[in-house]
């Protein structure tokens, strides 16, 4: 079971451990290694938005967020590689989303996922979301995909 907390300013080595990871990096940051400080910048956005740390057994496995894209708000989920498989990204991203949807009332939650990146697609469909197009991104293509709030909700 996991537990999500809000970002706060000193999470950021904890994130640095999980940011710089090979595996995390791949696709959410093209690949570059961040510094240290381009981290706690990360962080810092991810607080001043109201992101959270997914933590287990009391220690932080990831970050997620709603990050604002326009009048829209876009799902980001980074998880420590050792998690991966675990249910953590899929938890959380629930999570988030919940909120989102009842929350602060939206109506629909985007998120962005590198074409090479199978796992992530995996996470989309397991999430409800459906694609709504591609792009090009500055290494890889991507495909764009939308959550709909559900009536009721």
């Amino acid at each position: 079971m996991i537990d999500l907390r809000v970002v706060e300013s000193a999470d950021g080595d904890a994130l640095h451990a999980i940011f710089t990871e090979p595996g995390v990096r791949r696709f959410l940051f093209d690949d570059l290694e961040l510094t240290r400080v381009q981290t706690q910048e990360h962080v810092d956005a991810a607080s001043a938005q109201g992101g959270w740390t997914i933590r287990r057994d009391g220690g932080i496995v990831g970050l997620v967020a709603l990050r604002p894209v326009g009048a829209d708000r876009e799902l980001i989920v980074a998880v420590s590689e050792r998690h991966w498989g675990s249910g953590a990204a899929l938890q959380a991203a629930r999570q988030a989303m919940r909120h989102g949807f009842e929350c602060l009332g939206l109506a629909r939650i985007l998120a962005t996922v590198d074409l090479p990146n199978e796992r992530s697609h995996r996470l989309m469909a397991r999430l409800g979301f459906a694609p709504t197009g591609e792009g090009d991104g500055p290494k890889y293509r991507f495909r764009r995909y939308e959550a709909l709030r559900r009536s009721g909700t």
